[in-house]
């Protein structure tokens, strides 16, 4: 009875890492593109992070809309997002909170169910949350416009 407790227990750990540890690669650009709702150079800043756990860090962050790339009616100009990092997860991707400055940010709509189960719309992160973030330049830019006409 142990053993097959056991056995158990190790396939519900598995079945629980194997989907996280297979989010490691990041989407391609085109990819992404094509997932978020919105796109926009946005400036973060008053980024704050707090060490929740020895695996997970939590951080807040003022956003502010620069320049919509995608979808940018519905989106608010000035909004706070907060969001974990878990940095043993994702590579290189978001080991530590993104410092102040410019990013181009991916957001989707998401539904979610309040306390009594009525289903709203909100806009969230880009999921896996790591890969919301690319730091700005032209050319990243220029590529996303090119991927969004197409």
């Amino acid at each position: 009875m142990q053993k097959r407790f056991v056995s158990v227990l190790f396939v519900l750990i598995l079945l629980f890492i194997s989907p996280i540890s297979a989010l490691t690669p990041p989407p391609s650009l085109e990819s992404q593109v094509n997932s978020s709702d919105f796109i926009a150079l946005a400036k973060l800043s008053n980024v704050k992070e707090s060490k929740i756990s020895s695996n997970s860090i939590s951080v807040t962050a003022n956003v502010e809309i620069l320049k919509s790339l995608k979808g940018g009616k519905e989106l608010r100009q000035k909004f706070d997002i907060a969001f974990l990092i878990f940095p043993e997860l994702f590579g290189k991707w978001l080991k530590a909170a993104p410092q102040e400055g410019e990013y181009i940010l991916f957001l989707i709509k998401k539904k979610v169910k309040d306390s009594k189960g009525v289903e709203s719309e909100v806009i969230s992160l880009y999921e896996p949350h790591p890969y919301a973030f690319r730091e700005y330049n032209k050319q990243l830019e220029e590529n996303i416009l090119s991927l969004i006409k197409n």
